[in-house]
């Protein structure tokens, strides 16, 4: 079954004359690893804000753990991404003076279906996270977000998008800013980990040193369409 779908989709953004994606069709499975690769401008985080409704799109171009997400309107596309999505911004938005265990519990204060698929106290399944990933919950979980390096607030930020077992992770090229070592230690984890929990990772990144975490990498330009307009 099909976890994320998209389906002869085209965009343009307001003001442009040219549309950033044309006819792209792409689908991935659950339990999934995809990595979408191509340069800036050929429409990967486009493609990732239509799939996480962050945009407005045409009904019956982009479906997720099977809703039609441009039949939603905007409130309903915000409880939708709580509910079922994880995501894994470039830039890790974290709350900088929250708790790492307490931005990665944020989901679980907006979404009922997340926090009810946790057994057990939720700290305690925060630091499970945590330590799945390479954090000491012990010592790190009560540190607030600006204090961590950028290597943990990564870490954190992968945390957050995989606690309460969502259906769907995307991620904005979220390797950017570490070292070729860390990079890899963070991919293995969160590849890991997305595994286990059966959700379908879709990874936008323009670094073909990551392709081994994947069960599949596709070309933006291989998709229909996709970055033959900018």
């Amino acid at each position: 079954m099909s976890q994320i779908s998209v389906s002869d989709f085209s965009f343009v953004w307001p003001g442009s004359s040219a549309a950033v994606l044309q006819n792209a069709s792409l689908n991935v499975e659950a339990g999934e690893r995809v990595m979408l690769r191509g340069p800036s401008g050929s429409g990967k985080s486009t493609l990732l804000a239509a799939i996480s409704g962050v945009i407005d799109i045409p009904k019956r171009a982009v479906t997720v753990a099977g809703q039609d997400i441009g039949a939603l309107p905007a409130s309903k596309r915000d409880r939708f991404r709580a509910d079922h999505m994880g995501l894994i911004f470039q830039v890790f938005n974290l709350v900088p003076w929250l708790s790492a265990v307490d931005n990665i519990l944020l989901p679980c204060r907006f979404s009922k279906r997340r926090r009810d698929r946790i057994a057990g106290p939720l700290d305690k399944e925060a630091h499970r996270l945590m330590a799945a990933l390479g954090l000491k919950p012990d010592t790190l979980g009560a540190f607030q977000a600006s204090t961590l390096s950028v290597g943990q607030q990564q870490r954190v930020a992968a945390a957050r998008a995989l606690i309460g077992a969502p259906e769907v992770i995307l991620a904005d090229e979220p390797t950017s800013a570490l070292d070729p070592d860390t990079k890899d230690s963070f991919m293995q984890l969160l590849s890991q980990q997305a595994q286990d929990s059966g959700a379908a990772l879709l990874m936008v990144s323009h670094d073909e040193g990551l392709d081994r975490h994947f069960d599949r990498v596709v070309e933006m330009s291989a998709l229909s369409g996709v970055g033959a307009y900018q």
